[in-house]
């Protein structure tokens, strides 16, 4: 006797090729996006580590999620926090976690003050798309 087997699309886990070393600016620059309305499947944004350990005295970076809610809609903001000058020792990095997403998907940073020079960030980011997805 047949037996019929349906298996659900699986994800693959890794870690983005847009992770890396930012030089911050004062405008708003984006650091990782992803916009999948062309194809509509939903993908997961698994996650960002960002971290701020060469900010000093004086610096102020902005750091924004924002999101495309409906088909040929526009970016609305998730979340948007500024972050001030030397970060705690016991936590100096920011974790964004997991946001599922089909229409587009955005992380954008700014500096707006500097102590000294503008900082390079390193941003580590990790998504979820299925197989065979770019």
């Amino acid at each position: 006797m047949a037996v019929v087997s349906g298996m659900p699309p699986i994800l693959r886990h890794r870690r983005s090729a847009q992770s890396g070393s930012y030089v911050m600016t004062a405008a708003w620059q984006v650091v990782y996006t992803e916009n999948a309305a062309a194809s509509l499947l939903a993908y997961l944004f698994m996650g960002a580590e960002i971290n701020l350990v060469p900010m000093i005295l004086g610096d102020l970076i902005n750091i924004r999620v924002r999101k495309i809610l409906v088909p040929t809609g526009a970016w609305v903001i998730h979340d948007q926090k500024p972050y001030a000058g030397v970060q705690p020792v016991t936590h100096p990095s920011r974790h964004i976690g997991p946001i599922p997403d089909i229409y587009g998907f955005e992380i954008a940073m700014q500096q707006t003050a500097v102590g000294v020079a503008l900082q390079t960030i390193e941003c580590e980011f990790y998504e979820a798309k299925r197989l065979g997805l770019p």
